[in-house]
Order: structure tokens, then sequence, then C-alpha cells
């Protein structure tokens, strides 16, 4: 089996990488103004997401990543739009803190997503230091995301880039770096060959893909666990598809949760390729990939699905939803292939898929939970 047939990808951000500029998929224009923050009062505090004792919140409803490649954050209507970061290096997937008063990405070092010997580390921004520090230093951490009381972070150590200390698996560790432990990884049988694509949800569950190969089958499908490893439970089988031979992987990718955790948003893999998609410039053809829901429970043959795709727009990749703080929409990222060419952008719909609508260029958005 090629090797790159079970690396977990991130198939949309390499279309274009580095270059979301002036296209969306869901229509509309955006402004740009200064951002609006909030200063929170004396209590609190500590090294975790408290707040309290003067730290700045921001109120920003969403960060992601620019066209440029830099952490910026802005409000649905447009307003707010600033980057947080300047110094050229590629960011990756941001998330803000369950207070509002940071946000954790992957930044990579040397190359960015996709370049080969490329290195990422973990780094958080600070909106009262206003200063980003990098909290890993192995150039193989990636795809962190908060703990629900903020106080500690989960994340892929070898997952997009490889670590100089030999850790590979799921690591959780204390916001300045210290106390990283691992707890689960991949065993390499061919039902459990790869993890990635982290989330923890308000209910202390930490989500991973799996990549499977079982009976000349590859796809992707969710596991979670508990913080300390236990407790891991099969939530999708990823689908009926097969990956074909050369195509993106079939099956889930970037999964995010609602609010409550009960309900997972996942960019579900079908083994078609868009209607009108450009040729691919990697290894691997695009596969259609549509907004999919289900419940947090345990996957069964029963559980039910929901294809939250627009039956009028099939052609499309969506991915890296994320439940709004008010239960009551989704944002994801979407390239669609029509007559008039590719489409990209961030949109956001209700939790029915009803309607996409366009809020900006860029990649892997995520909500402030505080901005309501």
């Amino acid at each position: 089996m090629r090797k790159d047939r079970v690396i977990v990808r991130h198939v949309i951000w390499t279309i274009g990488a580095g270059a979301l500029l002036a296209v969306s998929a869901c229509g509309g224009t955006s402004n740009q103004t200064s951002e609006t923050s909030t200063t929170t009062g004396a209590g609190g505090g500590g090294s975790g997401g408290g707040g309290g004792g003067g730290r700045v919140v921001s109120t920003a409803e969403m960060v992601f990543m620019s066209p440029s490649g830099e952490v910026a954050v802005m409000n649905l209507d447009g307003s707010g739009n600033r980057e947080l970061t300047s110094d050229g290096k590629q960011k990756f997937l941001p998330h803000f803190s369950p207070d509002g008063t940071r946000v954790v990405y992957t930044k990579f070092t040397v190359g960015g997503y996709g370049v080969p010997d490329s290195k990422s580390d973990i780094a958080i921004y600070d909106f009262t230091t206003e200063a980003e520090t990098l909290i890993t230093d192995t150039g193989g951490a990636s795809q962190a995301a908060f703990s629900p009381d903020g106080e500690r972070l989960v994340y892929g150590s070898s997952t997009l880039t490889t670590a100089s200390d030999g850790g590979r698996g799921v690591y959780v560790m204390n916001l300045d770096g210290s106390g990283s432990e691992r707890i689960g990884g991949p065993s390499g049988k061919d039902d459990d060959q790869v993890w990635g694509d982290l989330a923890w949800s308000s209910d202390d569950w930490i989500l991973f893909v799996v990549a499977q190969t079982i009976d000349g089958c590859f796809k992707t499908r969710l596991d979670k666990m508990r913080p300390d490893g236990t407790a891991r439970t099969k939530v999708t089988d990823g689908g009926p598809s097969c990956t074909p031979q050369g195509f993106e992987q079939s099956g889930d990718a970037d999964p995010g949760f609602s609010a409550d955790g009960k309900t997972i948003y996942s960019s579900r893999g079908f083994p078609t390729e868009p209607a009108n998609a450009p040729p691919p410039t990697g290894p691997l053809t695009l596969t259609e990939r549509k907004l999919y829901a289900f419940s947090s429970e345990a996957w069964s043959a029963e559980k039910v699905e929901q294809d939250l795709s627009l039956p009028s727009q099939p052609d499309c990749i969506e991915g890296v939803p994320k439940g709004s703080p008010d239960g009551k929409r989704v944002l994801l990222f979407r390239m669609c292939f029509g007559d008039a060419g590719p489409a990209k952008g961030i949109c956001v719909t209700d939790t029915a898929g009803s309607y996409r609508t366009r809020i900006t260029d860029g990649f892997g958005p995520d909500w402030n939970p505080v901005a309501r």
C-alpha cells in the first residue's frame, strides 16, 4: 500500500495553498475595520482559560487562516477583520480558548502544509500581551485544541510533520508546553493505521480521525477517547465508500463538535471527482466532500447520519466544520467547481444545511465561544 493513501490529509487546503484570493464559494463581500476587545475584571486568571485579572477578551466572532497564511479574526458581518500575526510563516487551524483570551494554532517554522521536510510546532497568541509564544520545539507538533476548562491542550506529534524526538501519537500538555503526556496513538494494524484531525468537546471527549484498510478498502473514520486515553470508542465507520487508487481519501475528516458536544460535524469524502475540477497538482485526485452531521454516541449500523450538503450544488468540497456557541449555525470552508471556474471561501450555514452564506476568503474557521 502506498504511504500517501494512509495519511489523513486536509485535502481542501492543498488546492491553492497560500493563495486563497479574491474568489469565494458563497457570494457576498466583506469589510475591514478594527477589532473590538474587552478586559475582564479581577479574579480568576492563572495559566488557564478562566479569564479575570485584567485579561483581554477578544470579541471577534471567529478566527481563521487568512489568504496570506496568517492568523486572523473578524465578525461574521465582515467587520473587525485583522491579522494577529505577520511574520510570513504559515499558520494552520487556529482555535479560540474557551474564554476568548487566546488562540492556539499550528505554526510551520520551516516550509508549509504539504511541503516536503517541513517543520511545525504549537503556538499561542495572547490577546492581553498581543504576542505569540511557541510552546513546543520538536518540529513535529500540530493540530492543537483547548480543553473545555482552557487549562490544557491536546495535540498530535508526527501527524503533519515529523518530530525530532521520535514521538508519534496524541499528547496532552499544559499551556506553557510543560507536562506533555502521550495518551494514545495508532497501533499500525489494518484498522488503526494513522491518527489525526483532533478536536476536544465541551463534555471532555477527544475526537480524532483514524485511517484504516480492511479487506483492501481504505477510508477514514472517527473515534473518540477520554483525555487520559481511556474509553476509546468508534463513532463512525467512515461511510460506505472505499478510496479508489490515486484519489484523496473517502470517509471522515476535519471534524468539529457542536457547543454541547452532542453533535459532530464532518467532512465526508466520496470516491467521485467533482465535475469541472482542475487537474490535480499533487499525487492524488480530488474527491467530492460533503458536510455531514451525526451524534457523538458510539457507532452502530443503525446510527443516523445527516447529509447537510446542498443537492443543487453537488460538485463541491466542504470541510473543517465547527458548530456555533448558540447551537444554531456551522462555519465551514467550501470550494465549488462550476462553469465559471473554481470558487472557495469561508461560509456559514444553519444546522440543517439549508443555505450557504459567504463570510470571507480564507481557511479553517473557528468560533469564539464568548462572542455570541
